[in-house]
């Protein structure tokens, strides 16, 4: 069966990265913010086995690159495939 990225998916890959559940916002929006960077963003929090919106993905997208946490290349793979790309460490490149 193909990946469905799903609001909750995205909420996982956000936990996965070091974000944080915070609090409801207008009662149906959980906010979700890093620690250490400040990066935060809102999710539905009603609507969880729903696609997530595309300009929604498009914010997330931007804002996890340019705060470090993940590339937009990365990204991409989750929300087609539903896992992180796998890296391999530097002595499996034949480095």
């Amino acid at each position: 069966m193909a990946f469905r990225l799903t609001n909750e998916s995205l909420a996982g890959l956000l936990k996965t990265l070091g974000l944080k559940p915070g609090d409801l916002v207008q009662n149906n929006h959980r906010r979700w913010r890093h620690p250490d960077s400040g990066c935060e963003f809102l999710l539905p929090a009603n609507k969880i086995q729903e696609s997530p919106r595309a300009a929604d993905l498009v914010g997330i997208r931007a804002q996890l690159d340019l705060q470090g946490h993940l590339d937009e290349d990365a990204f991409d793979y989750f929300v087609a495939e539903g896992t992180l790309p796998v890296v391999p460490a530097d002595n499996d490149r034949g480095a």
